[in-house]
């Protein structure tokens, strides 16, 4: 058998505390937690904030080159030198790419101009991006969305296909985007019916409209800590239930929290030893190796 690779600590990491089975979680690449500063939400009223911004900008800059062009034109005529040749005002390049980014865009699909018909002032935003529809609502009009995605003779979602959700902490208004993934099989069209939640607010459960979102917003409550309300069976789902944190949250490490830790005086063949020692210190965890001692 050949001997244990014995892991090389990084350059720079803090030193561990000593003895068997300890691991140094803190001298982790992945251990390090960045939250993010920004708010990545895909939204049609965000992205023409942005280009209205990006225009200002540019105006701004052509001016103060206009600016700079008087002052260096003043000073080399006071000098009696040439002027300085005047600048050019951008203009675009001609994109002849065949990919296009897929920006978000004006609503004209029938069925979010329905939506937006019905619910009138409880929709947030409507857009098409990328061949996808989505509709913003409002938090508490959630329950009422559905229902009638699901029994407008004119819309037929008949299946939520899917329930996913993000977490954005550097938003200010809310904590979470709740995203349904509606389907319908008679109409072959998809749809994506969004709400913004903040911490602590409980949306209203879709078991009673859609009986596949029961483990869908189970799974939803044990990865981000989102409750619904009047949920059949509120639990956890693939943590245990005393788990500390929900992994999918962004202040979450990529290698977790150390729940589950290898006890390797189980490992009576010292293979687990073998394969965690070297996974550690790839991962640039320092795991000290036991001794006969």
């Amino acid at each position: 058998m050949s001997e244990p690779i014995e892991p090389q600590a990084p350059e720079g990491a803090p030193e561990g505390p000593v003895g068997p089975y300890v691991y140094d979680y803190a001298a982790s690449p992945q251990r390090q937690i960045v939250l993010p500063k920004t708010v990545p939400l895909p939204s049609l009223k965000t992205y023409e904030a942005e280009v209205v911004a990006q225009q200002a900008a540019d105006e701004a800059k052509w001016k103060k080159m206009q600016a700079d062009y008087e002052v260096a034109k003043a000073k080399a005529e006071a000098e009696g030198k040439d002027a300085p040749k005047p600048p050019v005002k951008p203009v675009p390049r001609k994109d002849d790419n065949d990919m296009k980014t897929p920006w978000p865009q004006v609503a004209k699909d029938p069925d979010l101009l329905r939506l937006q018909q019905l619910l009138g002032e409880q929709v947030e935003e409507i857009f098409e991006q990328a061949g996808e529809l989505t509709c913003q609502v409002r938090k508490e009009a959630l329950h009422e969305a559905l229902r009638i995605c699901r029994d407008d003779a004119d819309l037929k979602y008949e299946m939520l296909a899917d329930q996913t959700g993000t977490h954005y902490p550097a938003a200010k208004e809310f904590a979470f985007s709740l995203v349904y993934h509606l389907t319908s099989i008679s109409r072959r069209k998809r749809l994506r019916l969004r709400i913004l939640v903040p911490e602590g607010f409980e949306p209203e459960s879709a078991c009673s409209l859609y009986p596949s979102a029961n483990w869908m917003e189970r799974e939803t409550y044990d990865m981000l800590g989102i409750r619904f309300k009047d949920h059949p069976d509120m639990t956890r789902i693939l943590c245990p239930e005393d788990w500390e944190a929900y992994p999918l949250r962004k202040e979450y490490p990529v290698v977790g929290l150390g729940q589950r830790d290898i006890d390797f005086r189980e490992d009576r063949g010292g293979v687990l030893m073998r394969i965690a020692m070297q996974k550690a210190g790839q991962m640039g965890i320092n795991l000290k190796q036991p001794t006969a001692d």
